[in-house]
């Protein structure tokens, strides 16, 4: 199809634009997503994650469908495709024989996996904002009689591409009391992970503390750790990295301290996606000290949550931060907590 445009040039432009942009958001919504029992969904997929497909809909808005209730994928544009060998593969979607997915390559070359194979899919195309996935919790509480609130608040969020991962995890507890200082704790992670083949990942990343109860005024690393992938499927996955770090620690007393780390890193996840959807991560993160031998410090963290309605979730978080031989004369070696908070996913 041609035309003419013989109103001026920005006009014109304009209206290539809106064709452009009209034709962009039609096509977009082409592809079709057929369930086990024969449901037929078309719209776009946008990804594929903890065992969830995000679909994106003119009738009924942003969908989720588990990815074993799926029988065939077909999609207009390409899609990275990553499976539970951390095998990964490029193209669009297509069904296969035998309820499996096709992957076909740019170059006409294609792929045929199981469906219990695939445990990601990213659109190569993929805006910034839609890469962009995590969850925003909040919690708190207050008792009248001794005057004493808290406020907790934790921040996760990943920018995700084909390759690597960018990511972002924040949990704060504020405690105040009538008449009195307030204290704040807070943890801070914040890296890179670079995915290399067969479940293998680099992940360089810094981690940032405050604990008055351990006598930490503030407590900074950068590590760099290597791991892998040792289970992946679309109902959990582990991960186990091992690497060193460097920091410095100010104390509570006025001092100023030097660390030298070797570090070890474990992080579960298992997920349910049949009503009500839940979802149970674990993390822990060990400094066992190179330059104090004997001294150890951890940050165990556990979250169990469940989803109320769509987009947002209920959750109880417990942790316990570490730490072998305290720097600071009086202070307690471990602090426990729990919390309840709501959250939003995105």
């Amino acid at each position: 199809m041609t035309f003419q445009c013989s109103t001026g040039l920005p006009l014109c432009a304009a209206a290539t634009i809106v064709l452009f942009v009209t034709a962009t958001a039609f096509a977009a919504k082409t592809d079709i997503v057929i369930l086990n029992n024969g449901y037929r969904f078309t719209g776009e997929v946008k990804r594929l994650s903890r065992g969830q497909l995000k679909l994106s809909t003119d009738d009924a808005g942003t969908i989720y469908i588990e990815w074993d209730k799926i029988t065939a994928v077909t999609t207009a544009l390409q899609y990275e495709v990553v499976t539970t060998s951390d095998a990964r593969y490029i193209g669009v979607l297509a069904p296969a024989p035998n309820a499996q997915l096709q992957v076909v390559a740019g170059n006409g070359t294609a792929i045929v996996l199981p469906f219990v194979d695939v445990v990601s899919l990213v659109p190569i195309r993929e805006g910034f904002l839609d890469r962009i996935d995590g969850t925003l919790d909040v919690g708190g509480s207050y008792t009248k009689s001794s005057g004493i609130g808290q406020t907790t608040v934790e921040v996760d969020a990943a920018y995700r591409r084909p390759l690597y991962k960018a990511y972002t995890s924040f949990v704060s507890n504020l405690t105040w009391e009538s008449g009195s200082e307030t204290f704040t704790q807070f943890t801070l992670q914040s890296g890179y992970m670079r995915f290399r083949g067969n479940g293998w990942m680099v992940n360089p990343f810094v981690f940032v503390a405050r604990n008055g109860d351990l006598g930490l005024s503030l407590a900074t690393a950068a590590a760099l750790t290597a791991g892998r992938y040792v289970a992946r499927s679309t109902r959990r996955e582990t991960l186990v990295a091992f690497g060193g770090a460097v920091g410095r620690e100010r104390l509570t007393d006025g001092r100023t301290i030097d660390d030298l780390d070797a570090v070890a890193n474990v992080t579960t996840a298992f997920y349910r996606h049949d009503y009500p959807k839940s979802a149970v991560d674990l993390s822990l993160l060990v400094f066992p000290e190179l330059n104090r031998p004997g001294r150890v410090r951890a940050n165990l963290d556990a979250k169990v949550s469940r989803e109320l309605f769509k987009d947002f979730i209920t959750s109880i978080t417990a942790y316990d931060t570490f730490d072998s031989e305290p720097q600071v004369a009086g202070v307690s070696r471990d602090d426990v907590g729990v919390s309840f908070t709501i959250g939003w996913t995105f």
